[in-house]
């Protein structure tokens, strides 16, 4: 399904840069092009570096920093969209900078999978410690159970 999609974007990429070409020239479209991606990257410095105070902030305060894991993954995402020469993942990756929009892909992206993540009934993590000791008996495993 993945395959489709990068053809398609692509196609529509060289589209767009021709267009952009052919109506204010070569090198201001490659200019352009040049300006967004610095933009984007101060863009993508300032925001990563937010994100990680508030990261910092939840976890001093007892809290799971998940909704801050989010934002990281979405500014990483940005990120990569923002390398990739092209108008349309510049404002794809520009708008996953952006505080307000980047909580709307979030929040779509959480409604889309709540049922996949909530469906289980049972979870459980266990952790087994290897031990120096020969004696298989003297294995200790650590793990949590937690039944919703």
């Amino acid at each position: 399904m993945l395959f489709p999609i990068f053809v398609v974007i692509t196609l529509l990429e060289i589209y767009v840069l021709v267009s952009v070409g052919e109506s204010i020239g070569g090198l201001a479209t490659v200019l352009l092009v040049v300006i967004t991606a610095l933009i984007g990257s101060t863009l993508l410095k300032q925001q990563g570096w937010s994100t990680m105070k508030k990261a910092q902030h939840a976890m001093a305060n007892g809290q799971a920093p998940a909704f801050e894991m989010m934002e990281g993954v979405v500014i990483l995402i940005s990120g990569v969209l923002l390398v990739t020469p092209g108008f349309i993942t510049d404002t794809i990756g520009l708008l996953g900078l952006m505080p307000f929009s980047r909580t709307y892909f979030i929040d779509r992206i959480l409604s889309k999978n709540a049922d996949k993540v909530f469906a289980q009934k049972n979870t459980a993590f266990i952790h087994n410690r290897q031990s120096n000791k020969t004696n298989d008996k003297n294995n200790t495993i650590d793990g949590e159970f937690w039944e919703d």
